[in-house]
């Protein structure tokens, strides 16, 4: 099925949503940084009473900038490996895929691999996030570095698969991990015991928009799901693509949708 253009969107539909789960990389952000207009819708839809959560590939230990200084109701991150929020009296909260020593296990096994990776793909070095990770490896295909090509990236995952642990690739770097575990799991997990949200519900209420594979777990399971702009670029890499798409790339795709969202006037 090909992705439909916003303005096709029924406005009786668009009415049920009250929770935006967003990823952050090349879809919250462009080239790296968050606009003032991004912080700025991020704002309106908190004013209107939505619900907003990140839902990133991003480690674990940048959750408090993106609670604190955005003002997220919650952020997922390294693809689903760990979630925080804050409760009412404003302290920090966490859930894990796996307890803290089975996590520290994990991590060894994925710094043993990194070396095997590297003796095979000398291009490719350890994303410069990775100390601040707790679930994932994350290796840099187009952060600090020229973006690989596609295939290349592609030859880098099956390389992970290969070595029995389990790969997925956004728009800056391939992840490897030991267990496996991912945005949608995760969120389902979040909503329903944090914030009283059954998935039944979710379904209905909650819209996604992401840009890179992935992101495939919430395009597949969530009925509506936006992609911004540049997720063309990656459509032949996933098979769950979102329903929608916006005109714009990256975080000016981000902002396009929820004024879009929020003016009932686009019917």
């Amino acid at each position: 099925m090909s992705m439909q253009r916003l303005r096709d969107w029924p406005l009786t539909e668009r009415r049920r949503l009250k929770v935006i789960l967003t990823d952050i990389d090349d879809t919250l952000t462009t080239a790296g940084k968050l606009s003032a207009a991004t912080l700025q819708v991020l704002d309106r839809a908190k004013q209107a009473g939505w619900l907003r959560i990140a839902v990133t590939g991003r480690p674990t230990f940048w959750t408090l900038p993106l609670l604190r200084l955005c003002n997220f109701d919650a952020v997922i991150a390294e693809n689903g490996a760990s979630a925080f929020w804050l409760d009412e009296a404003g302290k920090q909260q966490a859930m894990f895929y796996a307890e803290a020593e089975l996590r520290q296990q994990h991590r060894q096994q994925l710094e043993q691999f990194a070396v095997i990776l590297q003796a095979r793909f000398p291009e490719v070095k350890v994303a410069s996030d990775a100390p601040q990770r707790i679930g994932d490896l994350a290796f840099d295909i187009g952060e600090e570095i020229t973006p690989l090509p596609l295939a290349r990236t592609a030859e880098i995952a099956d390389f992970i698969r290969e070595h029995g642990l389990y790969a997925t690739t956004s728009s800056i770097h391939a992840h490897a991990s030991v267990m496996h575990f991912s945005k949608q799991t995760m969120t389902q997990k979040l909503l329903a015991e944090v914030f009283d949200i059954a998935d039944h519900h979710a379904r209905e209420c909650c819209v996604f928009v992401g840009d890179s594979p992935n992101d495939a777990s919430m395009f597949a399971h969530y009925p509506w799901s936006v992609g911004v702009a540049n997720v063309k670029k990656y459509l032949d890499r996933f098979d769950a693509h979102p329903l929608y798409v916006t005109e714009q790339a990256c975080g000016a795709g981000f902002v396009e949708l929820i004024n879009f969202l929020l003016d009932e006037e686009n019917d």
